[in-house]
């Protein structure tokens, strides 16, 4: 019965789903002149690319197929609507030894607020590691330290269904987001996300979900202004047994090519309150453009308790490799 009542609601999700799109589109006349967007032609015209360098070690082992799945403080980064998921509060802590001398720390919280739904902060940091700077003779004038911040308040909360059971109902969930940028000069900037979780289908075996990022923005270095790198996506999370999840989001960025991200997470109980995770994922993102072991995430998890810790591996190829450890509270 339950799977016959979710399935009624294809109608509103078309609706709900072309709204998204819409609103996602209206964004394209902010692409500059230089490329139409959306594929190979556009790489390099967008600012802001540390918002495309996702937080948390789970997601990142799944292939960064995470967008249905997520439902702890990390939404924020993710898929705000995953706030729905959140029964008490959440606090979400990660660090990152990312590629070369580059280094990433993402901070959130996020509480249920009752029959409203649930809301969140978070604060994300991005640093470019020391680089040398030269005058036009090659002569050694110093250093710098590029870095990139993003604040972000989000929500959640269910806009369908509400004499349904939670499984059954659409979920809205939006961010907006402070952005600045440092290289030499610094600049600001105003975006946000906006996401949506469609109800169960299959007997709650089943979910969708559409997200738009960094839907408006831009950022100006020097004499020349960019906007921030627009992201459509459209995932699903398929629970395939009471311990095993797949996943897989199609990622449709405005400044390259689309590419597909694929995960699986297995959880292997201890006892009521305790469970390890292992995970795997891929995508094919900038397939051609690096050489290597590249485009797979691996990692693990351990919960206890509201207690979770997890850690993630991410080879880029020759360009090195991308480490995340996270911890999470649910309480």
């Amino acid at each position: 019965m339950n799977g016959t009542r979710t399935m009624t609601a294809a109608g509103p999700a078309f609706l709900a789903g072309t709204a998204l799109l819409c609103l996602a589109a209206l964004t394209l006349p902010c692409a500059p002149a230089a490329g139409a967007g959306f594929d190979s032609a556009a790489v390099g015209t967008s600012s802001g690319q540390f918002l495309k360098v996702m937080a948390g070690a789970r997601g990142a082992a799944l292939g960064e197929a995470y967008t249905s799945l997520v439902g702890d403080a990390s939404s924020i980064e993710w898929n705000p609507a995953g706030l729905i998921h959140i029964k008490k509060q959440s606090l979400f802590l990660m660090h990152s030894l990312y590629m070369a001398d580059m280094s990433m720390n993402y901070f959130s919280y996020a509480q249920n607020a009752g029959d409203v739904g649930a809301w969140g902060m978070a604060a994300k940091h991005f640093s470019a590691g020391s680089i040398k700077r030269t005058d036009e003779n090659a002569a050694d004038i110093g250093s710098f330290s590029p870095y990139d911040v993003s604040l972000s308040v989000g929500f959640a909360c269910y806009i369908t269904g509400f004499n349904r059971d939670p499984e059954e109902r659409f979920v809205l969930g939006a961010n907006g987001k402070l952005v600045r940028s440092k290289i030499l000069a610094s600049d600001n900037t105003i975006s946000a996300d906006i996401g949506l979780l469609f109800p169960y289908f299959f007997e709650n075996r089943f979910r969708l979900s559409m997200l738009a990022q960094n839907i408006m923005g831009s950022l100006r270095h020097d004499k020349e202004e960019a906007p921030l790198p627009l992201v459509l996506k459209l995932g699903s999370v398929t629970h395939l047994g009471r311990h095993l999840d797949f996943t897989a989001d199609f990622v449709y960025p405005r400044d390259n090519y689309p590419w597909l991200a694929m995960g699986g997470e297995l959880r292997v109980p201890f006892g009521r309150r305790t469970e390890a995770a292992l995970r795997a994922g891929f995508n094919t993102r900038a397939l051609t453009e690096n050489s290597g072991f590249r485009n797979v995430g691996l990692g693990a998890g351990f919960r206890h308790d509201i207690y979770s810790l997890d850690y993630s591996f991410s080879p880029h190829g020759d360009l090195g490799v991308a480490h995340r450890m996270s911890l999470t509270l649910n309480y």
